[in-house]
Formats: structure tokens, C-alpha cells, sequence
């Protein structure tokens, strides 16, 4: 399967994507920087989410793809959930998890990618 990060790893250079999809064990730890980054980002979604009261958390991790993808279909069922947090889906053979699915008048989505940085755009 195809997630954002393996897109992104195969845009930067298609030997890596390669590499991360067949021989992963390879892969170097992750150094401080990275570690900062990653805990940075955590840390603005838990402030995103606190945007939408009631919104639902998926808590999957990304191994557990499948009972996420099942998970998010039962709260997009559920018309008292008014936002859902790391909803997971499957399109086409690639994995994708949404930051804030919000729950829109009618029956619509709108779907919220939440990223840190200096200023808005």
C-alpha cells in the first residue's frame, strides 16, 4: 500500500521509497532533530483537535490500518459525531489518515490538514 509518507520518501528520491517499502530494517534511527519534529508535530494536533469539541479520536496506529479504515466508517455512521480526528481511509490501494474530517451542515465533509509553522495561509 501507498501512504503520504511513502509518496513523499519516493518524491524525494525513488531508490529510498523503494528501499523503505522492501528492506525497511535498513533505515537509520530517526536523530533528534527528527525526534523535536515529530513530537512538534503531535503536540499542534492535540491543539488542533481541541477546536472541535466532541470530535472523535481514531487511535489506531498506522499498522493497525484496516481496524482504523472500520472504525472511521462506524463514526461516519454516527450523526452525534461532529468531527473525526485521524480518520482512515483506503482509495485506489493507498492508505490515507485526515487530520480533522468536520462534519459539515447537510451531508457533507470538510476535510482539515493541520500543519505546523509561523504563520497561516
Amino acid at each position: 500500500m501507498l501512504s503520504k509518507s511513502k509518496y513523499l520518501a519516493g518524491c524525494q528520491c525513488p531508490k529510498r521509497l523503494w528501499l523503505d517499502t522492501f528492506s525497511p530494517e535498513l533505515a537509520s534511527e530517526p536523530d533528534a532533530s527528527l525526534t523535536a519534529r515529530l513530537e512538534v508535530g503531535t503536540e499542534i494536533g492535540r491543539h488542533a483537535r481541541a477546536l472541535f469539541p466532541r470530535g472523535v479520536l481514531v487511535e489506531e496506529k498506522a499498522w493497525q490500518h484496516d481496524e482504523a479504515v472500520t472504525r472511521t466508517q462506524a463514526l461516519l455512521a454516527d450523526p452525534a459525531v461532529p468531527a473525526i480526528f485521524e480518520a482512515a481511509f483506503v482509495h485506489a490501494r493507498v492508505r490515507i489518515r485526515v487530520d480533522v474530517l468536520e462534519r459539515l451542515a447537510g451531508d457533507g465533509w470538510g476535510l482539515r490538514e493541520v500543519k505546523s509553522g509561523a504563520s497561516m495561509l
